[in-house]
C-alpha cells in the first residue's frame, strides 16, 4: 500500500507542476520568455520608402571662352597670333595691331585677360 500511496503522491505533484507552467505569465523567465501563437503582434506595417529623387536637367553648356575672349581681342582691332590660359583662369595672348599715331605707348606684343574681364596690355 505504501507503493500505491507514493505513486498516487508522485502523480499529485507532476500533475500540479504541468498546471502551474501552464499558468505562468506569457514571456516570463520560467516559459523561456517565449510568446504563445495566440499573442503573436502579427504583420508589422512596412518601412517607409524614400520619395524619389527628382528628375533636374542637365546643366546648360558653358561657353567657349577661347572664342569669346578672341572674338572680344579682335573687336579691339587686335590680330591674335597666340592665345593660352593660365593656371589662374585668365587668358594670355600675343597679339599685333597696327601703328597708329594715336597710341603713344606703342603697340602692345602681349595681352592678358583676367577672369574679371580686366584687359592689361605689356609692351
Amino acid at each position: 500500500m505504501r507503493k500505491g500511496l507514493l505513486t498516487f503522491g508522485f502523480g499529485l505533484v507532476l500533475a500540479a507542476a504541468g498546471t502551474a507552467s501552464a499558468q505562468l505569465v506569457p514571456g516570463s523567465i520560467g516559459n523561456g520568455g517565449r510568446m504563445p501563437d495566440t499573442m503573436s503582434p502579427g504583420a508589422l506595417p512596412p518601412p517607409p520608402v524614400a520619395p524619389p529623387a527628382p528628375v533636374m536637367a542637365p546643366p546648360p553648356s558653358q561657353p567657349n571662352t577661347y572664342s569669346l575672349n578672341r572674338d572680344r581681342l579682335e573687336n579691339q582691332g587686335y590680330r591674335v597670333q597666340r592665345l593660352e590660359q593660365e593656371n589662374d583662369g585668365s587668358w594670355r595672348a600675343r597679339v599685333t595691331r597696327d601703328p597708329v599715331p594715336t597710341r603713344p605707348q606703342g603697340v602692345p606684343k602681349r595681352v592678358t585677360i583676367h577672369p574679371n574681364g580686366q584687359i592689361i596690355e605689356e609692351y
